[in-house]
């Protein structure tokens, strides 16, 4: 980690600084970096003298200016003498809001008549003297009001922190915590709450706070009275509670202070006033501070008073139930199983699981425990706590629910697809339930599908539209299930209709569906990729993120669609993107569940894309490890990375040959994507025909029929267009590549030099592609000495350097690097290094074996 912490984020606000006139007034909440953004203001200024307050120099008269003023004090007008006894031409008064009457009185006198520029600092929410808020009342100094940090200007100030970047769930968990006080930021992080796996870091488990950091807060929090941390700690432990429960807990006027004093605030929410601490690190201090007798005080006593209102809010349930439990007082099994509902729901597995466990060792209770196990990939635990509840006596409807979630288990974490579907046609034997018994019929149909027998899968989903759906249940897996087949099956445009429907009922709905809402927005995103419109698969994918950009659903999904945002990415040609996305999703890998392999597939696909076989082979072994074999599903994604591993490792025909073993696939979505990546691998011949028999799956299967059958240069130069226009550039660059090479074969340099100059400047989007197509791109309209002086330019020798190399003056390097960084649209060698890396192959080299640069760059 750097040391010291560094200054980011506050840009905007340092130029302001910088640039004000007479003065400014910085106002801030305490922890807000407005003594370090002075600081950073005056770094580099002479002479600069610095008066500080503080509580103890305020009982003395000029407290704060005391080494500023002269040990023997003349008679006459103080205010008069202290102010000529300044001379410094900058002034930074710091913490101005506890100076003392006569230090205030001071500071107001220079900025009316004072010659040296002020820079004053108050803690907002204080009650500086009059003296200085007339500072900006009466606008004698410009007004600076310095907000907590946004998500992005943490992330700024974390990147130069930190020795890597911070993975996007915990940045948004660190800003939440943080409130985007840097101070608290800091001694986060300081404190250990990120971990680093291998350059990335992540949150490390429950938060734990060091004593600097409980320090911090208990100063801020101050002295509370007897009645003040009454309410302190029943806010800490139920937040956030309505203001009249709170109020029949302990003193209104005790709650009135605290407001006053900013440590809680009062919020309208609905009908009533929801009261909360005013920063999340009071509530962490406040519990720290309670023993377990007092904790369990605390939570009895707000457990009876909301059970006491009735429970009247959806989440009421809950909380209760984990204040009973808080409480030592868990005896009631069916308010925790309700309890532990609400908890998956909200896909908070961790308390869903301690609830469920809390509820004791009945069948319904192992069932609870099980749906909770199956969503945290925990399915050979699960497996076996479903075996024994489904061998106790069961209602229907509890076995019905049970059996539908141990297919799910069986299938998606276990990968055992036969002994899902067995479970399912039992459980459809024994239900009394039309509606169950569809449920059922269509869970069996999304095994099946999974498995790879589409004709199953449509059989059972045709069954129960004959019968109609027999209730909003049946409905919805009916729909979601249809929603999926149709988008494998490269029916784009009916499967999204069915989406959007379906999503737009869910919507409706008063409580959350996670599983649901994951299989349908899959769905989603798969048909928006096989018709080509990748900016709506990527609003399917953005609805799993919150506002804060937090991931919404539960740990296994966001590998899921972190899988699916990599595969967006890698079809724009984003390829450090797709990685980068990639790299964050498996730091929640699993020990075993068929969810890891599209984010592990992704990986593996987007090394391979860039020519690094190593890393794809290394992302392929770990799916192995991680991916159980359920099926064609998740094998095909699997497969696609392995084409292109072949690829990068130079096995061009083994990776063709692998591509069409894939075009007869029983999905169309995969078949389409594969018989494309024989065109591109340089055998349209071979794909051509089965890639018109598909044509007729809409505008992108058109797209890739017309790319395998294009007869000429031209015609590639417009299926080029055609990709440009969808945003996926990598297909764009490799047509246009093609074509140029076409041109070339006919003759005609000048077509042949456009089409690779084109090609050449949208591989260049495409972050270190190196595929076959582009393998032999060269820099746009360089010779052959050009070339050479880019690559050791790029590799970082000087001009000397070069010049030595090849035995020229130094002033022809200078006047050909000029001509290159004209014709390739860089500015200079950091740029065209990167430019270089995305052109060309590691073991290749436009200049034989170049010398290590020994020194700087330059001239």
């Amino acid at each position: 980690m750097s040391s010291p912490w560094p200054f980011a984020g506050r840009a905007d606000q340092l130029a302001e600084l910088r640039a004000a006139g007479r003065g400014v007034v910085v106002l801030g909440p305490a922890g807000a970096g407005k003594s370090r953004l002075v600081a950073e203001a005056v770094r580099d200024v002479p002479g600069v003298a610095w008066a500080r307050a503080t509580e103890a120099a305020a009982e003395l008269p000029f407290g704060a200016f005391a080494h500023l003023l002269p040990g023997s004090r003349p008679g006459g007008n103080p205010l008069r003498w202290a102010a000529a006894a300044i001379d410094a031409p900058t002034l930074v008064v710091d913490d101005a809001h506890l100076l003392d009457p006569a230090s205030a009185g001071l500071v107001h006198l220079l900025a009316l008549h004072g010659t040296a520029r002020l820079l004053v600092t108050v803690r907002a929410g204080a009650k500086p003297p009059d003296a200085v808020v007339a500072l900006w009342k009466d606008e004698l100094l410009t007004r600076l009001e310095l907000a907590p940090l946004s998500m992005e200007e943490t992330e700024r100030m974390l990147a130069e922190a930190l020795p890597g970047r911070i993975e996007a769930g915990s940045l948004a968990r660190l800003w939440a915590v943080s409130q985007g006080n840097p101070l608290y930021l800091r001694e986060l992080v300081l404190s250990g709450v990120l971990r680093d796996l291998g350059g990335l870091w992540v949150w490390n488990g429950p938060l734990a706070m060091s004593t600097s950091m409980r320090e911090i807060v208990t100063a801020r929090i101050g002295d509370l009275s007897g009645e003040e941390r009454e309410v302190m700690e029943l806010v800490a432990f139920g937040e956030p509670l309505g203001a009249g429960l709170l109020a029949s807990l302990c003193s209104e006027a005790a709650i009135e202070r605290l407001e006053q004093r900013q440590l809680v605030t009062v919020q309208p929410s609905g009908r009533r006033l929801d009261v909360r601490l005013a920063h999340p690190l009071y509530g962490e201090v406040l519990r720290d501070q309670c023993g377990e007798l007092r904790t369990r005080t605390v939570s009895r006593r707000l457990a009876d008073a909301v059970a006491g209102t009735g429970a009247r809010r959806r989440e009421d349930v809950l909380r209760i139930a984990v204040w009973r439990l808080d409480a030592g007082d868990a005896g009631d099994s069916d308010l925790l199983l309700r309890a532990c509902g609400k908890a998956r729901q909200v896909r908070d597995l961790t308390l869903a699981e301690r609830l469920a466990t809390a509820a004791g060792e009945g069948a319904r209770a192992r069932l609870a425990l099980a749906n909770v196990l199956t969503y945290m990939d925990r399915g050979a635990e699960a497996e076996e706590l479903f075996r024994a509840a489904m061998d106790s006596g069961l209602d229907d409807v509890t076995r019905f629910e049970g059996s539908a979630m141990r297919a799910i288990n069986l299938a998606w974490v276990l990968g055992r697809t036969d002994e899902a579907r067995a479970v399912l046609a039992e459980a459809k034997r024994t239900t009394s339930s039309r509606a169950a018994w569809q449920v059922l019929h269509c869970f069996e149909a999304g095994v099946a599908t999974l498995a790879g027998d589409l004709p199953a899968g449509e059989f059972y989903l045709a069954d129960v539209r004959r019968e109609g759906p027999a209730d909003d249940s049946a409905w919805g897996a009916l729909t979601s299930s249809e929603a999926c087949l149709l988008a494998l099956t490269g029916h784009g445009g009916e499967a999204m209709i069915k989406v959007d429907r379906l999503l737009t009922r869910l919507a409706e709905l008063p409580d959350a569906m996670p599983s649901i809402m994951a299989v349908v927005l899959d769905a989603g995103v798969t048909a928006a990729i096989v018709t080509g419109d990748l900016r709506r698969a990527d609003r399917y994918v953005d609805r799993t993120y919150g506002p804060d950009g937090r991931f919404e659903l539960w740990d296994r999904a966001f590998l899921q669609f972190g899988g699916r945002k990599a595969e967006i990415h890698r079809l724009r040609g984003r390829l450090l993107d797709s990685i980068a996305v990639c790299d964050e999703a498996v730091v929640r890998l699993p020990e075993r569940s068929a969810y890891a392999g599209p984010c592990l597939s992704e990986l593996a696909h987007a090394h391979a894309l860039r020519g690094d076989a190593e890393a794809a082979a290394a992302a392929l072994a770990r799916a192995e490890a991680h991916v159980p074999p359920a099926g064609p599903l998740v094998a095909y994604p699997l497969r696609m990375a392995r084409v292109w591993t072949a690829a990068a490792r130079g096995d061009l025909s083994g990776a063709v040959e692998l591509a069409l073993e894939m075009g007869d696939s029983p999905y169309v979505f995969f078949s389409l994507f594969a018989l494309h990546d024989v065109v591109r691998l340089g055998h349209p011949e071979l794909a051509a025909a089965p890639l018109a028999r598909l044509a007729g799956h809409g505008p992108l299967a058109e797209l890739f029929a017309r790319h395998a059958n294009a007869r000429g240069p031209a015609e590639l130069e417009e299926v080029s267009a055609s990709f440009e226009r969808r945003g996926m550039l990598l297909y764009a660059a490799e047509s246009l590549a093609r074509s140029g090479a076409l041109y070339r074969q006919d003759g005609r340099p000048r077509d042949a030099r456009a089409a690779e100059t084109r090609a050449w400047a949208l591989a260049h989007h495409c972050q270190g592609a190196r595929t076959p197509a582009l393998v032999g791109l060269s820099l746009p309209g360089l010779t052959r000495r050009q070339s050479e002086i880019a690559v050791l330019a790029s590799r970082g020798l000087t001009n000397r350097e070069i010049a030595e190399h090849l035995v020229v003056s130094i002033r022809t390097v200078a006047n050909t690097l000029y001509t290159v960084y004209e014709r390739t649209g860089v500015t200079g060698r950091e740029e065209l290094a990167r430019v270089m890396e995305t052109l060309t192959p590691p073991s290749e080299s436009h200049a034989g074996n170049p010398p290590q640069a020994t020194s700087s760059p330059g001239v």
